[in-house]
């Protein structure tokens, strides 16, 4: 799972870059603006889940993310360790 959100950050983060110098209010800016966003919170939902505890800048949208992801994983016995909000 860590591997296939790690490969979504990486076209995230190439969509991020492609639209970057694009002038603001412009759809290539505005797709590199939400690419940026992507990149961030699936960052926050990979250190979840290697190290177990939220990221300390997590929003509560990622926290109920991470909540159901633990409780998921949980049930099927692929959950090592504890969960620490």
């Amino acid at each position: 799972m860590i591997q296939g959100l790690i490969r979504l950050d990486a076209q995230a983060k190439a969509r991020a870059k492609a639209g970057a110098r694009a002038k603001r209010g412009t759809t290539a800016r505005n797709r590199a603006d939400e690419a940026r966003a992507e990149t961030e919170r699936l960052g926050r939902i990979v250190y979840f889940l290697r190290s177990r505890s939220p990221a300390s800048n997590a929003t509560p949208q990622d926290m109920v993310l991470c909540d159901a992801l633990a409780g998921k994983l949980q049930a099927k016995g692929q959950w090592a360790g504890e969960y620490y909000t």
